[in-house]
């Protein structure tokens, strides 16, 4: 029944992408052809981790998913950071460390160390001397420790008069400030010395300028009430604890005569979430909780306004500011890792959210560390941090990391549909080291590819498996040259081609007539009711069986064009070919 000499039968497929323009005043990768390769890529990430989703309608430029061992604070630049090394190897799993303006201190199990170069190839730890003598400080494991930048306090257990809170100097002179207490956390905040209570009194604050501290300066309506740190802000200090899983932030205002006012409650957190460290810098109030970080400002009446959370693996303990960035713990990383994290105050993602990343980690395939960090600060611009049951860690800025990555957000290239991605482009400062890129279709392993390997180069090319996928992640490694040169990234470029499932379109030219001859027989057919049930097709759409030859398609008539030849008797029936356009679904 096909209408063979009317030359109108066709088929093919429906256009891959429509037609576009960009009306843009500057040109952009917008410019670019969309019938051809469709482009992502990213040439800074100085927005730092935290998004998964990398091309829908919210996401952000300059931003990724994960990172380790990488520096991504400079625009527009990727480079590795500092390795890291043991300066002090400790059993010990209460590593709380302090800087003065000459040293470090930690304790270290039942012992106080210092060190005046703790980055030293091999640094010397001079142990306090512990007993009743003159600069010694008790025999007894200290709770806590804080400096006012010259001399170190530290508190200790009991309630005997040789415990509670000390001072210890650089000239080797111990002094009990106070005794008779069971002490816990301490800080110097503002000029004050902050103390809470410890073992059978944790909801007891004492305050004072000098440290000699008597009773409680504040109890706690509710005995089982933890106090956990201070932290200086605007215009209050803040006091962070929590009850059972329930955690709280209290403001404690100044008054005009320079003394405190009771503690109120200055910001409620999440049940389930509670503080586990607090710090104050410039003005702001830095929360490290059970479930990673948040960063607060205040309003008029000194309250903490939050932040989004920043999650991280493990308790988030201590923090530490050094220019625009504040460094904070962050345990067991990966499984294999346990370091620090970074914060950009001079970069935000949102409302009170600063951009972060993670920062210096020790511990390798080789051999893993997970533990907890416990303890982190700044001595000589270069990062000093702890970690429980394994010692001290400092920044070896002789080093660059080995290797270090940044894994992307996922890209869907706009679409739900198939692609397959046909290049991908690194480009670089001069190359020294390697620069290799992986990929990972819709959550699948990582496929290695040939990635930039040529010295001195610039930019290369990688071939990436033709698979096809709806959504692909990509990573990228950075490898050391020697120990203190290594590659700058500046770009990666993923092209695509699109390619979705596209409807075959068929255009059939069929004899409606009342008597049609094939192969010497004669057909009759009623013209009037095939055309009827040719026009109910458009009427009332639906899915029909197209058959051509002996292949069958599931298809939609989309078009009945009806071309008149003849009238078959005087009650006007016309014969012709009517031309169907049809849809496979």
């Amino acid at each position: 029944m096909i209408d063979v000499k009317s030359g109108q039968y066709a088929r093919g497929f429906e256009q891959r992408v429509r037609d576009s323009q960009d009306i843009s005043t500057a040109p952009g990768e917008s410019s670019i052809s969309t019938g051809g390769l469709w482009r992502r890529g990213e040439a800074s990430w100085h927005l730092g981790a935290g998004q998964g989703r990398a091309d829908v309608a919210d996401s952000q430029a300059y931003r990724f998913e994960s990172s380790k061992g990488v520096d991504v604070w400079t625009k527009g630049e990727l480079s590795l950071l500092n390795a890291t090394k043991l300066s002090l190897s400790s059993t010990g799993t209460n590593l709380k460390v302090v800087t003065t303006d000459t040293r470090v201190y930690v304790i270290a199990g039942d012992t106080i160390k210092y060190t005046t170069d703790p980055f030293a190839s091999s640094p010397t730890w001079t142990s306090i001397a512990k007993g009743t003598s003159a600069g010694q400080l008790p025999n007894a494991t200290a709770r806590d420790m804080t400096t006012d930048g010259k001399n170190v306090y530290l508190t200790y257990p009991g309630t005997s008069n040789t415990y509670g809170l000390w001072k210890y100097t650089p000239a080797g002179v111990s002094s009990n400030v106070a005794y008779g207490h069971e002490l816990g956390y301490i800080d110097f905040v503002k000029g004050y010395f902050m103390v809470t209570g410890s073992t059978g009194n944790t909801n007891d604050l004492y305050f004072s300028p000098s440290g000699n501290i008597g009773t409680a300066s504040y109890e706690h309506p509710v005995a089982d009430f933890v106090w956990l740190g201070f932290a200086s802000g605007q215009n209050a200090i803040y006091a962070a604890g929590k009850l059972g899983s329930t955690g709280a932030v209290y403001k404690i205002t100044i008054k005009d005569d320079g003394t405190l006012n009771e503690p109120i409650v200055a910001l409620d957190l999440p049940d389930g979430e509670y503080p586990t460290g607090i710090y104050g810098y410039l003005g702001y109030v830095l929360l490290g909780t059970n479930k990673g970080v948040r960063y607060c400002s205040t309003d008029s009446a000194a309250n903490l306004v939050a932040g989004s959370l920043i999650p991280t693996s493990g308790d988030v303990l201590e923090f530490i500011a050094a220019d625009r960035f504040v460094y904070f713990t962050y345990t067991n990383y990966d499984g294999i890792s346990t370091g620090l994290g970074r914060l950009d105050l001079a970069n935000f993602t949102s409302t009170n959210t600063p951009a972060y990343a993670t920062d210096l980690m020790y511990g390798d395939d080789t051999t893993p560390v997970t533990a907890a960090v416990q303890g982190v600060t700044v001595f000589n611009n270069k990062l000093v941090f702890s970690v429980s049951g394994v010692g001290v860690v400092v920044e070896d800025s002789a080093n660059l990391v080995a290797s270090g990555e940044i894994v992307t957000g996922t890209y869907q290239w706009g679409i739900p549909d198939r692609k397959f991605i046909a290049k991908i482009d690194t480009r670089s400062r001069q190359l020294y080291g390697t620069i290799i890129p992986s990929i990972s279709f819709d959550g699948g392993a990582y496929s290695t590819l040939s990635g930039q390997i040529v010295p001195l180069s610039y930019e290369s090319t990688s071939n990436p498996p033709q698979t096809k996928f709806i959504e692909a992640r990509l990573k990228f490694t950075l490898n050391r040259d020697s120990g203190t040169v290594g590659p700058t990234m500046t770009r990666w470029m993923a092209r695509a081609y699109a390619a979705p499932a596209r409807s075959e379109v068929f255009r059939v030219p069929v004899l409606i007539h009342s008597v049609i001859n094939r192969w010497g027989a004669d057909y009759f057919f009623d013209v009037e009711n095939e055309l009827r049930e040719l026009r109910s097709l458009i009427t009332d759409p639906r899915v029909v069986n197209y058959q051509e030859g002996t292949d069958q398609y599931s298809v939609i008539v989309e078009e009945v064009d009806f071309q008149q030849y003849d009238v078959v008797n005087r009650d006007n029936v016309y014969e012709g070919t009517a031309i169907i356009t049809m849809r496979s679904v």
